[in-house]
């Protein structure tokens, strides 16, 4: 159907915004866990709290996308499955509530950079301390809410899979690679060393679905299948 064709094709320029905010939310948020070896590390997220404040919006904005994704594929899974459309969909909403709760510990984060640039204090252990803590607060949030995106991606490939509405070996890349992230945020839990690549083919992947949904869209030809 041509309304399939017309939604995958929404659905790949909404990833492909989403890439164009969340690329540089990522260079601009500044946030590294070699940061925390400068023991001067809250002045420096005070001299770049306002790129910082710009990378928590764009996180936001590219939260909201997917938000909105969901949102506009529910009808299409519904067919396929009701309970699997009701999952898919809570899924991304309590990863967008953990991505909120992560930014806005990094606007906390801010705060108290600039009460430890404003205090007369000699003594800034109690500030330092706290910092440590918030930075680990934001990346625990921001590994638990990986986790959940890519539980919610998968489920995304799943249901394209199931239906063929892409070629197959589109969505079943997908499933993989997004199951590398998974693993990998499960091996950082664990203080385990991880390569980037368990994340950047993901990345890959991405742009590579993406370019082909904004030329073909869904696959016209097919509907959604209901499961036996």
């Amino acid at each position: 159907m041509k309304s399939n064709q017309r939604t995958g094709r929404i659905v790949g320029f909404l990833l492909l915004l989403i890439m164009a905010l969340g690329i540089p939310s990522v260079v601009l948020r500044g946030l590294s866990t070699s940061m925390v070896v400068s023991p001067d590390f809250l002045n420096e997220i005070f001299q770049n709290s306002m790129q910082m404040r710009a990378s928590v919006l764009l996180d936001m904005l590219a939260s909201v996308s997917w938000i909105i994704m969901a949102i506009m594929l529910f009808p299409m899974i519904k067919q396929y499955k009701n309970s699997f459309a009701l999952w898919f969909f809570g899924i991304w909403l309590v990863q967008f509530t953990i991505i909120i709760t992560s930014d806005v510990t990094h606007l906390s984060l801010i705060s108290l950079s600039e009460a430890f640039v404003n205090t007369e204090a000699t003594d800034n252990e109690y500030f330092t301390t706290l910092g440590l803590l918030k930075i680990e607060e934001y990346f625990w949030a921001h590994f638990m809410g990986l986790m959940l995106f890519a539980a919610a991606t998968f489920s995304f490939y799943y249901f394209l899979f199931q239906t063929r509405l892409v070629p197959r070996f589109l969505s079943g890349w997908g499933m993989l690679a997004i199951s590398l992230v998974f693993v990998a945020c499960w091996l950082n839990i664990f203080d385990q060393r991880v390569s980037f690549y368990f994340f950047s083919q993901n990345g890959l992947h991405i742009i590579v679905l993406t370019g082909w949904l904004i030329a073909k869209g869904f696959n016209s030809n097919k509907t959604a299948v209901v499961p036996t």
